[in-house]
């Protein structure tokens, strides 16, 4: 396979819905047809898997005990083959029909670099790329889930399990750590490639100083705590 796009979902079926249509768009189906898989993970919430039936793109579908994302994740990867690994959130659509033409691109340009990742949009919030450098990566992250990885850079970190699934929170970070501490490196394209529509996390919609504010507030100390739990595995504390 030359791609594998694995989508984790629990419940949220009219997202999902429209993430696949959104998907069944871009031009990677032109390009490698049935060497594209699609793999959806229903994470629990027990739908059909009749509604994903697609004669456009090549839509594997697999359910599995309610353990949250980066398990459903760890699932689709064991069950994909891909060269190139996109794990794509459900809620997500995309803003341009070439983005993942666009992703694999970069990375055979680029055959250095472990994976590649964009500027998005957040629901109303724009969130510009930020050019890689480890050294930032290791203070805070910028790069979201949805981001185009070779499968040889997740199999140096697990061949079986790349998501840490003890992690509440920052699971991404953690992955993207795992792969610079292993010599990896990431490159950015500059382009809004997609948009996500859920509310998501607090770290993503809030502004810094909400933290000062009411850094006292239990949420506020869970996201201190979760991101202390990584920066000690990763020893940068």
């Amino acid at each position: 396979m030359k791609l594998s796009i694995i989508i984790p979902f629990y419940r949220n079926f009219k997202n999902l819905s429209n993430c696949l249509a959104s998907l069944t768009k871009q031009t990677v189906f032109d390009l490698w047809g049935r060497e594209v898989e699609v793999i959806v993970v229903d994470d629990g919430s027990g739908g059909n898997e009749n509604v994903f039936q697609s004669s456009i793109i090549n839509i594997q579908y697999f359910k599995t005990v309610h353990s949250g994302a980066p398990a459903a994740r760890n699932f689709g990867f064991q069950k994909s083959s891909g060269e190139y690994v996109f794990f794509c959130d459900a809620d997500v659509v995309f803003l341009k029909t070439d983005a993942l033409e666009k992703m694999i691109k970069i990375l055979e340009e680029n055959p250095n670099k472990a994976f590649c990742y964009s500027s998005f949009k957040f629901g109303w919030k724009k969130f510009p790329g930020v050019k890689f450098d480890a050294e930032k990566l290791k203070q805070n992250n910028y790069i979201s889930t949805m981001s185009l990885v070779r499968r040889a850079w997740l199999e140096k970190i697990s061949t079986d399990k790349p998501w840490d699934e003890s992690l509440k929170k920052f699971q991404d970070w953690d992955l993207w750590l795992s792969i610079v501490e292993n010599g990896g490196e990431g490159i950015l394209i500059s382009d809004y490639l997609w948009q996500a529509h859920s509310h998501g996390t607090m770290s993503a919609w809030l502004p810094s100083i909400f933290y000062k504010i009411f850094r006292s507030s239990n949420k506020v100390k869970k996201y201190e705590e979760e991101k202390t739990i990584v920066m000690k595995k990763h020893k940068l504390l």
